[in-house]
């Protein structure tokens, strides 16, 4: 998610990556970021099709349609797309280790610092909207976010900055939640990638992940899957068939919600598995795989218009939940219930903010920040090329 993608090792022999950068892998993220925006904004306002795991009728929430808005696989994607982006940028050495999950921690710390300021004061300009739409549509997802009294700017700037990465949590922006699991994967991967040789990089991936899905942490596994597809791209072809059954198949494994009850047969008992933690992170791997060999979905997602939603994809994970819990919250409260046209109508408006909102948090911290780090890289690698 929040690292720039680029290849420091040759492209796969069967695949083209031109110019050493996965041009395509922007685009996908461009396109997750948005589904975790729905997810957000439908979760708060129409809450039951999100928490009602336990339905019976098969519906669009059991088709690969569900990735629209399945907010859960987006972060899987995520989580892939970092491990995998972590290995092509790993450090040669364990004497430059140290120094890259420094540069790492600044990487993710510094836009999240600055999202947590703006949620400080969207909270405290609105600051009993959330609570007020809690109270109307009965959604859960309001329990992560803080409500009157809000606490001072001084939490806003620790938890944004330093809490979310101890504790994994923060209720001034819930999204940065990732941000713990973010730096431990970057840890696992820096750190693993420093002191393993490289032959022995894919056989510890695989089994790093294998460990880690047994103990049920399926977030870190998921950052060994992109880690080992990574290790793995010089098996890669092109072939479309295996790259549409492959996303198939990741769809179903991952973007489905789990529901259903396992008393009513095959299908029901099959379908309770889908979309789960663990299926869910296959699912992220799948699709990352299909998308790296498959021509024509490769050239969809390296349009302009991906690549641009997918430069703005961090900054608008950042400033998205904001504007939900705050001024479309104050809408929703001043107005609703609402219709499902005028709900639509908001979620545009909130979205056409958020992509605005991410442009300015784009030119402001997200460009800076990569410049500072890309010139402290070089810096840091430039004895180690004489």
């Amino acid at each position: 998610m929040p690292l720039r993608i680029t290849e420091t090792a040759p492209s796969p022999s069967g695949v083209s990556l031109p110019g050493g950068r996965v041009h395509c892998l922007d685009g996908l993220r461009g396109l997750a970021a948005c589904s975790v925006v729905a997810f957000h904004f439908f979760y708060a306002f129409t809450p039951a099709p999100f928490t009602d795991w336990g339905r019976t009728g098969f519906s669009l929430w059991d088709t690969p349609l569900a990735v629209l808005w399945n907010g859960h696989f987006a972060v899987a994607i995520f989580f892939v797309l970092s491990g995998f982006v972590l290995a092509a940028s790993a450090p040669g050495s364990a004497r430059e280790a140290p120094a890259m999950i420094g540069l790492r921690y600044l990487r993710l710390a510094l836009p999240a610092l600055a999202s947590s300021v703006l949620a400080f004061a969207w909270l405290m300009s609105f600051p009993e909207a959330a609570r007020e739409v809690q109270a109307m549509t009965g959604s859960r997802w309001f329990r992560w976010t803080y409500q009157p009294p809000i606490p001072p700017f001084s939490q806003a700037l620790w938890e944004g900055g330093v809490g979310a990465f101890l504790g994994g949590s923060t209720r001034f922006n819930n999204p940065l939640w990732t941000m713990h699991v973010e730096f431990l994967g970057s840890l696992l991967i820096y750190g693993g990638y420093a002191v393993l040789p490289g032959r022995a990089r894919p056989l510890a991936m695989a089994l790093g992940g294998l460990a880690l899905g047994v103990a049920g942490q399926f977030s870190l596994a998921a950052f060994c899957g992109g880690a080992l597809v990574f290790e793995g791209r010089h098996l890669l072809r092109d072939h479309w068939r295996a790259g549409c059954a492959l996303g198939l198949a990741g769809l179903v494994l991952g973007a489905t919600y789990p529901g259903h009850s396992p008393e009513g047969g095959l299908i029901p008992y099959v379908l309770s598995f889908l979309g789960r933690d663990g299926t869910r992170q296959i699912g992220a791997v799948l699709v990352l795989i299909a998308l790296l060999i498959t021509p024509a979905m490769r050239r969809l997602f390296e349009s302009t218009p991906l690549q641009k939603l997918g430069e703005l994809s961090f900054p608008l994970y950042l400033v998205h939940v904001p504007l939900i819990v705050a001024p479309a919250c104050a809408f929703y409260a001043r107005f609703g219930p609402l219709d499902t046209p005028a709900l639509a109508g908001l979620f545009a408006a909130t979205f056409l903010a958020a992509l605005a909102l991410a442009g300015v948090l784009l030119v402001t911290v997200e460009r800076p920040v990569l410049a500072g780090l890309r010139a402290a890289r070089a810096r840091l690698r430039r004895p180690a090329a004489n």
